[in-house]
C-alpha cells in the first residue's frame, strides 16, 4: 500500500475510533438524493484525484449521481465548483452563488462550523460583503525550509556569530532571512536563494507576506474589529490604493536588497524544491506542495530544517506613520487555498451543500491534509494529538511536529487583523500590474518608491466598465463590509 493511501486509511480509522460517528451496526443510510444529478468542477488535478473517491462514496450512500469536470467553472451547467480563493469575488458579485445555509453554521450541526479556523470561516476569506458563500476545502500552507546541515557547519557558525553576534539558526524575522541569504551568498560566492523573480506569482506572494508584517502592528485578544483593521491593499473608506504606503515601500526595499547582495541567481527556475534538492539554494519559502517534492533518503536524513514564516523587526505605527521597533511582528497574509461553492442555478441546492459538507467536513478534511500538499482548514488539524496527519511529508517525528507548529504559527490564530490578498472581480488585472512592477523592483531596474507609486497611480486610475463607486463597493465587499 502506498504511503498516501495508508495515511488516508489510518486517518479514517483514527477518526472512526475517536468520534464514534461510524457504526457498522447502524442500518444503511437512506438514499435521500436518489435521482439527483450534480455537475462538479475542480480544475486542480491533485485535489480532484483526492476528492473523486470521496464523491463516489457519497454518491453510493445518497443515490445522487455526480459528474466531475476538470474545467474551471464557466457559463455552463456547473452546479458545484471548487474555486481558487482569488476567484470567489467575481462569481459572488454577479449574484451567481448561493450563500452557505445557516443550518450548517449552527453549533449543534455535525459539520462543526466552529472548528473551522477563524481566519477561513469569516467573510474576508469565504464570503463577499456580509454573506458567506463558500466552504473551505483546503488552505494554503507556506513554510521556511533551510539546509540544516549547512547551518550546523562549525565554520559557518563561527563566521556568522562573529559578524552578527548571534548563532546561525532558522530566521525569526524577514530581516534575519535576508541576512542569512546574504551571508551564504558571500561565503559561497554564488546565490543562496531560488530565482524568485522567475515566477511572478511567487514573487507577489513573498512581497505581500513581508509587506503585511511591516504594514501594521499585530492586534490580538479583545481588540475591537473595525473595517480599517482589514484594509491592506486598499483604503476601505475611499477605495484608494495603499500599495505605496510606507510598509509596502519597506518590503520593496527588502526585496530589492536580495538581488543587490547577490542572493538571487540570474538564471534558473523559482522552484524552491528543485533549488534545494540540487544544492542551488540554502534556504527558501516553500509551499506544502513544494515540500512534497523535497528529496529525502538515508543520505539526506538531516539535510533540511523547517521553520515558521518570519515576521519583521519593525512595523508602521498607524498613529505616527513611522517605523516602530518590535521583537517580531508577524501578521498572517492569506491569499490562497480552495473554496467550494454552489451555483444559484443549481436545481437541487440541498444535495449540493450536502455533498460539500461531506467533502469539507471534519473527516474528509483530515484525509486531504493527510494526503499531503494541502493546508489545514480546522483547529483539529493542528492539535498535537493529530500529528499523524502530517507524516506524509516524510520527516521524522521532531520535524513533523515543527511543521505542524509552524503552520499553526503562520495562521496567527490569535491575530485579529490578518492581511488578505486580492479577490475582487478586477483581481487578474491588478495582479498583472503588481507583478510587472515587482519584477522591476526585484531586478533593480527601478526603485521601490518609484515603482510602487506608479502602481498606486494605475490602480487609482479609471477602469473601463467599472465606475469608482463600483470599485469602492468591490474593495469593501472583499473585506467583508457592505
Amino acid at each position: 500500500m502506498e504511503l498516501k493511501s495508508f495515511l488516508i486509511f489510518a486517518t479514517t480509522l483514527l477518526l472512526m475510533g475517536c468520534s464514534g460517528s461510524i457504526n457498522p451496526a447502524q442500518p444503511p443510510p437512506n438514499k435521500q438524493y436518489q435521482g439527483t444529478s450534480l455537475n462538479l468542477s475542480c480544475p486542480d488535478e491533485q485535489l480532484r484525484s483526492l476528492l473523486e473517491p470521496m464523491i463516489q462514496v457519497w454518491s453510493k450512500q445518497t443515490g445522487a449521481v455526480v459528474s466531475v469536470s476538470r474545467d474551471r467553472m464557466g457559463a455552463d451547467g456547473t452546479d458545484v465548483a471548487i474555486l481558487p480563493y482569488a476567484e470567489l469575488g467575481e462569481w459572488a458579485d454577479r449574484g451567481d452563488l448561493l450563500p452557505v445555509p445557516s443550518a450548517l453554521r449552527e453549533p449543534g450541526d455535525s459539520y462543526q462550523w466552529g472548528s473551522i479556523l477563524e481566519v477561513y470561516r469569516g467573510e474576508p476569506y469565504a464570503g463577499w460583503g456580509s454573506q458567506v458563500f463558500a466552504l473551505p476545502v483546503a488552505s494554503e500552507g507556506s513554510i521556511v525550509v533551510y539546509r540544516a546541515d549547512r547551518f550546523a557547519d562549525p565554520k559557518s557558525q563561527e563566521e556568522f556569530r562573529k559578524r552578527f553576534n548571534r548563532p546561525l539558526a532558522a530566521p525569526a524575522s524577514w530581516e534575519e532571512f535576508a541576512e542569512i541569504a546574504a551571508f551564504f551568498a558571500e561565503r559561497d560566492r554564488r546565490p543562496s536563494l531560488p530565482r524568485i523573480i522567475a515566477d511572478a506569482a511567487r514573487l507577489e506572494d513573498l512581497f505581500l507576506r513581508v509587506a503585511a508584517c511591516y504594514d501594521r502592528p499585530v492586534r490580538t485578544g479583545d481588540a475591537q474589529d473595525t473595517p480599517d483593521a482589514l484594509a491592506f491593499l486598499f483604503q476601505l473608506d475611499s477605495g484608494a490604493a495603499r500599495v505605496n504606503a510606507k510598509g509596502f515601500a519597506e518590503a520593496g526595499r527588502w526585496l530589492a536588497a536580495l538581488k543587490a547582495k547577490g542572493c538571487v541567481p540570474a538564471e534558473g527556475s523559482a522552484d524552491p524544491a528543485a533549488a534545494l534538492n540540487e544544492d542551488r539554494a540554502v534556504l527558501a519559502v516553500a509551499s506544502l506542495a513544494d515540500l512534497m517534492k523535497l528529496k529525502r533518503d538515508d543520505k539526506r536524513a538531516g539535510r533540511y530544517g523547517l521553520a515558521a514564516l518570519p515576521g519583521t523587526k519593525s512595523f508602521v505605527n498607524p498613529a505616527t506613520g513611522t517605523l516602530t521597533p518590535s521583537p517580531v511582528n508577524t501578521v498572517p497574509y492569506l491569499a490562497g487555498g480552495w473554496l467550494a461553492v454552489v451555483r444559484r442555478e443549481c436545481k437541487n441546492p440541498a444535495a449540493a451543500f450536502a455533498l460539500l459538507a461531506e467533502l469539507t467536513g471534519p473527516i474528509r478534511s483530515q484525509e486531504l491534509v493527510a494526503a499531503g500538499g494541502f493546508g489545514p482548514t480546522r483547529d483539529t488539524h493542528l492539535e498535537s494529538d493529530r500529528l499523524i496527519l502530517w507524516l506524509g511529508y516524510g520527516f521524522d517525528e521532531a520535524r513533523t511536529k515543527t511543521l505542524q507548529d509552524a503552520l499553526r504559527s503562520n495562521l496567527g490564530k490569535s491575530v485579529r487583523n490578518p492581511a488578505f490578498g486580492l479577490r475582487t472581480p478586477d483581481q487578474a488585472l491588478l495582479k498583472q500590474e503588481l507583478r510587472g512592477e515587482l519584477e522591476k523592483i526585484a531586478t533593480g531596474s527601478d526603485s521601490p518608491d518609484a515603482g510602487l507609486k506608479r502602481l498606486a497611480d494605475s490602480w487609482d486610475g479609471d477602469r473601463k466598465g467599472a465606475p469608482r463607486a463600483k470599485l469602492l463597493e468591490w474593495r469593501r465587499r472583499a473585506a467583508g463590509v457592505n
